[in-house]
């Protein structure tokens, strides 16, 4: 839903007062901590940004890779390899549905198992990421327990016609290509994105065809236009196509017939469309109105070749949303009050072909019972500064749920600057997450891995109650140093109960079930520093991690308690650029007689600009050549080893920004 205008955000900026120059010259606006635009090194909650410059620097090709070595968080594809070695985000120790993930504030739909692949979100049209830690229920309601991921989009930077390219190759036989084309004119504008990505997959073991990664292709084609209806009004449009396909493989012994090769095909399409409104009613004040629709459509097939006996999953998401925000900027005082209203349907259906006495049958049957259910909620918050030093925000947002009945969470946050040096923020609140559609009724099928996961529908609510704070030094604009930390408690999570599967034939039926409570906590230590201007810049972050599942007294499974990220940038001779970011991992629990293994990892890159707006770069990603042992339970370690890549970006424009 966030969608600001240039000119919403300038006239907010004149009606809050105008900020110093940041200390920090990677500082930028934000807005997905109070949805009011503010300076990320001064905003009342803590949010972190990564630019769109970063994430080329880190060669993300998506939102996965983007934050990957991202301080303060993880998303380790190899923790969910049970989903298909997925790229889902964890955040103070939450993870899968208690992390929220946005694109310009819209809640995505289409997840697996729960968790949204992060790895299916292209970087095409992103200007940046904004990630908030903490409970964030008090703006936008469920799933945020342990935080939010907004990818946040943005208008074209240059006035006229521009465009913008990127083509890649990596080792296995992976290619990608990303292109942007726009025209702006003031406040008008169109951009279309287009993104490319196919990778083959990766054996499983030597001398059998099974695959432990499938052959993956990835397409996305988008569409943004905006316009000033009126001197005051702005009107913007989104809209995505996304299309995922893998292509497994497997084989299975069967007694005196031999081995059967057996497809497993899995394409998804999801499509959004967004429309937003704002109306600026001067002095930093103005409403927001949004209408979003999305569709995710996914079939998996279970294909054994040269066999008629075959099954096909095909599962439908739906969900159209509503939300006005009004912002009233008084002096000191900002305040924001929204409405939103979200109707959601799932529903799940089995064909199934048999070899009967009679020959061969196919059917088709609805496999879950269709969920239905909406919400609608309304939230105030107030952020009043005092002075240029203190700053109160309190919010509280009150959501009915057809099923589940209401909910209310309320969130203060304090931030005080002593000194231009110094800054401290203090944050608590109250998250809650409605059961998905999906762990009501979901049924994800690994019957060749022997199990299957079903849908619970008398499942309730989780509630949490979580504390945030941080402190920041930046004594000149070459030196940051930031002290953080958090607790977290909740009630009646949802997890898969793996102590009392059902057996069924030759699988076991396990089901989503509320367990008691859980507790985490922690904190990170971050310190940057730039040396001889922009020649050099070295950052370093340690993250500690505390996790305890209080109802079998003993930690939250695949939690390292201990990361180290470190990176240094540095400008070099011949107009060369230099990147290195290394990050380490400490064992974590996994159950009482497995640990997953320890691991560091090593990323290196160097680029040229070539001519003019354009950049020739080339690099290595996992350097150390980490990856999982197949077979080895409890291995969270890197499905991937060793990738090299070489690629080329450029930017064309007609004009100057």
């Amino acid at each position: 839903m966030i969608a600001l205008t240039l000119a919403s955000t300038a006239a907010a900026g004149r009606a809050r007062g105008a900020d110093p120059e940041p200390r920090d010259p990677h500082d930028t606006v934000v807005v997905t901590g109070t949805r009011t635009p503010e300076r990320s090194q001064r905003a009342t909650v803590k949010t972190d940004v990564v630019t769109r410059d970063e994430m080329d620097r880190r060669g993300a090709t998506n939102v996965g890779e983007a934050l990957a070595t991202q301080p303060g968080v993880r998303v380790d594809p190899g923790s969910y390899g049970y989903l298909g070695n997925i790229h889902a985000i964890q955040i103070q120790g939450f993870d899968r549905d208690r992390v929220l993930v946005l694109e310009d504030g819209e809640r995505v739909v289409g997840d697996i198992g729960g968790a949204i692949d992060l790895a299916a979100l292209p970087t095409a049209d992103l200007a940046r990421i904004e990630i908030v830690t903490g409970p964030t229920s008090s703006l936008y309601g469920s799933s945020a327990l342990g935080g939010v991921v907004n990818l946040v989009t943005a208008p074209p930077r240059f006035e006229g016609p521009s465009a913008r390219a990127r083509i890649e190759g990596r080792s296995y036989s992976t290619l990608f290509a990303q292109a942007n084309g726009a025209y702006r004119k003031g406040h008008s504008f169109v951009t279309l994105d287009a993104n490319y990505f196919h990778q083959d997959g990766i054996a499983r073991a030597p001398g059998l065809p099974d695959m432990q990664l499938p052959d993956t292709s990835r397409q996305m084609i988008g569409l943004r236009a905006g316009t000033d209806i009126s001197k005051r009004i702005d009107l913007r449009v989104r809209a995505r196509w996304l299309h995922d396909k893998l292509d497994g493989l497997k084989s299975e012994e069967t007694p005196g017939l031999g081995r059967y090769l057996i497809d497993l095909p899995e394409e998804t399409h999801r499509y959004t469309l967004h429309v937003i409104e704002t109306i600026d009613l001067g002095r930093g004040s103005n409403v927001r109105l949004t209408l979003g629709r999305q569709w995710s459509d996914n079939e998996t097939a279970n294909d054994r070749r040269n066999s008629p006996i075959d099954q096909i999953r095909d599962r439908h998401q739906r969900m159209q949303s509503f939300e006005g925000v009004v912002t009233v900027a008084d002096g000191p005082r900002t305040w924001v009050l929204g409405t939103r209203a979200e109707a959601e349907t799932f529903s799940q259906y089995l064909t199934k072909s048999d070899s009967l006495a009679s020959g061969i049958t196919t059917t088709r049957q609805q496999e879950v019972v269709p969920q239905s259910f909406g919400n609608a909620a309304g939230y105030g918050q107030l952020e009043w500064r005092f002075g240029k030093t203190f700053t109160v925000l309190a919010g509280v947002r009150g959501e009915g749920h057809t099923k589940y009945g209401g909910a209310v969470s309320p969130r203060l946050a304090l931030a005080y600057r002593p000194t231009p040096e110094v800054g401290i923020r203090l944050s608590g609140g109250r998250g809650f997450r409605a059961p998905s559609a999906k762990e009501l009724g979901f049924v994800f099928d690994h019957s060749f891995y022997g199990y299957r996961v079903l849908g619970n529908p008398l499942l309730t609510p989780e509630t949490s109650w979580g504390v945030n704070g941080d402190v920041t030094w930046q004594p000149d604009r070459n030196v940051t140093l930031r002290a953080s930390g958090f607790a977290n408690w909740v009630d009646n999570m949802i997890d898969i109960d793996l102590a009392n599967g059902v057996p069924n034939g030759t699988v076991v039926d396990y089901r989503y079930t509320n367990f008691g409570k859980a507790r985490t906590l922690g904190g990170d230590v971050f310190g940057s520093v730039r040396l001889w201007k922009e020649h050099l810049r070295a950052e370093v972050n340690y993250s500690y991690l505390w996790t305890r599942d209080d109802l079998n007294d003993r930690p939250l499974a695949g939690r390292p308690p201990h990361t180290v990220t470190a990176s240094l940038r540095a400008q070099l001779p011949w107009k060369l650029e230099a990147y290195g970011r290394w990050r380490m991992t400490t064992d974590a629990f996994i159950d009482e007689n497995t640990r997953a293994p320890a691991y560091s990892m090593v990323d290196l890159r160097v680029g040229r600009d070539l001519w003019p707006k354009s950049h020739a770069y080339a690099g290595v990603l996992n350097l150390l050549d980490v990856h999982q042992d197949v077979g080895r339970v409890g291995d969270t370690r890197p499905p991937l080893g060793r990738v090299f890549y070489i690629g080329l970006r450029a930017d064309f424009s007609l004009e100057d920004e």
